[in-house]
């Protein structure tokens, strides 16, 4: 009787854990204040069968922070400035409870006066519109070579070094605490294209560099990157 027991207790714990790993990631999407090619860039997260999403577009889309809703992350690829007081500390509070954050291309030129916010994405595109020394630049329809620069990581494990035709960014500000993940040996782009730390012990932080679209959500090795990222961040990897 003790082993039978024994034996239905173990299965209940397995069915469980069979059903959170098969629970599908629940992601918030920030979109608004730049463009992208939209079919292209949802066909790639749509082929995502474990990750499910809701999209909120600015100039709303920072009441997420409000009403978070359980999700596991938060995926920025929204670029804008203005966000209030309330939602600056609703953001901060959801950091230090633990929620997943993946911050793709130019999420990075978001919030330029708030620290935190720069903190957590682990580096900053500037913009401060005088002096050219130490502000960030781009350029579109660039190739550039993508190497990987943590091979162990559970993001980039197993994974080859690939070309990227996409859109550079130059002078950009990185933490010098960040993890690397994947380089570049282009000489006008920022030498690290891919990143991630750990904010707290239960919040996780990427960025990814490459993003600007269409072509390169076709690529199988840019949407392993995403797709792995999401899982990371969520604790799922």
């Amino acid at each position: 009787m003790k082993t039978f027991a024994a034996f239905l207790l173990l299965f209940i714990n397995l069915s469980g854990l069979t059903h959170a790993q098969e629970e599908k990631i629940s992601v918030l999407l920030l979109t608004g204040g730049h463009g992208f090619d939209r079919p292209a860039f949802f066909d790639m997260l749509d082929s995502f069968e474990n990750i499910e999403y809701k999209e909120m577009r600015h100039p709303n889309a920072n009441a997420g922070f409000l009403q978070p809703e359980g999700y596991d992350v938060i995926l920025f690829y929204d670029m804008v400035q203005q966000i209030s007081e309330a939602e600056k500390a609703a953001f901060e509070g959801l950091v230090n409870q633990g929620i997943g954050l993946v911050f793709l291309h130019h999420a990075i030129v978001s919030y330029q006066d708030w620290d935190f916010y720069r903190e957590v994405v682990g580096g900053r595109y500037i913009e401060n519109g005088e002096d050219t020394q130490t502000q960030s630049n781009y350029r579109h329809d660039v190739q550039f070579d993508a190497w990987i620069a943590d091979k162990t990581h559970p993001i980039t494990r197993g994974m080859k070094a690939f070309d990227i035709d996409d859109e550079i960014y130059g002078q950009v500000f990185i933490a010098p605490e960040v993890n690397v993940l994947i380089s570049t040996s282009h000489p006008e782009s920022m030498e690290h294209l891919m990143w991630c730390r750990e904010v707290n012990p239960k919040t996780r932080s990427v960025y990814l560099q490459p993003g600007h679209g269409p072509g390169i959500f076709a690529e199988s090795s840019y949407q392993k990157l995403l797709k792995y990222s999401l899982e990371w961040a969520a604790f799922r990897r």
